[in-house]
C-alpha cells in the first residue's frame, strides 16, 4: 500500500489541487484523513479511476451516420 497526498493524486490525474481537495470533500474521490490531513491509498485511486472510465465507442459509425458537413464543400 503507498499513500499520496492530495499533491500527488492531482499530478497523477492531472488535474488541480483544487479539484482534488473538493472532490474528496464530496466523497466522489476516495480518501482518508489521517491527523486532518488529506491522504489517499494509491490502489484505491487506480481503482476509482478504471471505475471511471466509460466504455468505448465506434465513432467511425457516427460521423459516418452524421453524413456531410453542412455550409463546407463537398
Amino acid at each position: 500500500m503507498r499513500i499520496l497526498t492530495c499533491k500527488q493524486v492531482a499530478e497523477l490525474l492531472q488535474a488541480k489541487l483544487s479539484t482534488v481537495y473538493a472532490w474528496a470533500e464530496q466523497g466522489i474521490v476516495p480518501c482518508v484523513k489521517l491527523n486532518g490531513l488529506l491522504r489517499f491509498d494509491e490502489d484505491e485511486i487506480l481503482q476509482w479511476i478504471k471505475a471511471c472510465k466509460r466504455p468505448e465507442r465506434c465513432y467511425t459509425r457516427s460521423i459516418q451516420a452524421r453524413g456531410p458537413k453542412r455550409g463546407g464543400k463537398q
